[in-house]
């Protein structure tokens, strides 16, 4: 994380929210406390949730965004939502329904983006 400049969060909703997997895992940034660029600061951060009913999905995708808010970070303008009960994966790992596939590059699109302009606005000026 110290050197990254994005980053892509996914989580399975999990009863609304986010899970206590990926609540685990976030945990482990307080160990960037007192770096120069602490938690998520200066990072874009795509996010991207799997559950089961778009209640869930929406539900979960407004917390985890709102975790990336309180870390510091930018999440993208777009977050990717998959209801599990109707979106699906090939066995290449690929999504079978184009419109997933536009979700994925999306984020992943906007993280890049985003990672970029950063990049630019540290550079030493010429």
């Amino acid at each position: 994380m110290r050197t990254a400049d994005g980053i892509i969060v996914a989580s399975p909703g999990y009863h609304g929210s986010i899970s206590g997997i990926v609540k685990n895992a976030l945990d482990t940034l307080e160990s960037l406390n007192k770096d120069a660029r602490p938690y998520f600061t200066d990072r874009a951060v795509g996010c991207i949730i799997t559950a089961d009913g778009w209640q869930a999905a929406g539900t979960a995708l407004t917390t985890l965004r709102s975790v990336i808010h309180a870390l510091r970070g930018w999440p993208t303008p777009y977050g990717a939502a998959f209801n599990a009960s109707s979106s699906a994966f090939g066995p290449d790992g690929l999504p079978v329904d184009p419109k997933d596939a536009w979700q994925l590059a999306t984020v992943g699109e906007q993280v890049l983006e985003f990672a970029r302009m950063q990049l630019a606005a540290r550079a030493p000026a010429e």
